[in-house]
């Protein structure tokens, strides 16, 4: 499997915790080769020029439940929701996926869906809370292991041949 890859990092930057998906995919810009990162506060029609025409697509957001602790990284299913995935007003990110195969756009496939946990109160403010910055460079570099495990491998015996 060739084509572009983006890792696409939710979430609101000045409501705290809830920018996690952000913070994660800025620290991880540079550290997997030949990857596309962006981030995006808008969940919405936005991002269908945002996705449009890369291949693969690892998405990373705030994920809020009871059962975890703030900073808990989640490995989710990919028909599973985060904060942003899912709106319960609006169009959501699977149905934009859908709605951009029907127009005929180039839309990627989701590889790997990434929620970290966060409290159930999210304070106005542009900085994480110390029990999620403390699990934050520990994320990162398993996100980063995982994506990398995800990529397809360039072999030395590969040929480019049009079937």
């Amino acid at each position: 499997m060739s084509g572009k890859t983006l890792i696409l990092g939710l979430g609101n930057p000045i409501l705290s915790d809830d920018g996690i998906g952000i913070v994660v995919a800025r620290r991880l810009q540079g550290k997997i080769p030949n990857v596309d990162v962006a981030t995006s506060a808008c969940v919405g029609l936005d991002l269908l020029d945002l996705i449009e025409s890369y291949q693969r697509l690892f998405v990373i957001d705030a994920l809020a439940t009871t059962d975890s602790h703030p900073g808990t990284l989640h490995k989710l299913p990919l028909d599973a929701g985060t904060l942003h995935l899912f709106s319960s007003h609006g169009i959501n990110f699977f149905e934009i996926l859908e709605l951009g195969h029907q127009l005929g756009r180039a839309m990627p496939g989701v590889i790997g869906l990434y929620g970290i946990e966060i409290g159930e109160e999210v304070p106005f403010g542009e900085t994480l809370t110390a029990e999620v910055a403390a699990t934050l460079e520990k994320n990162v570099a398993e996100i980063a292991r995982d994506i990398l495990t995800s990529l397809p491998t360039k072999s030395c015996n590969a040929s480019n041949t049009n079937k």
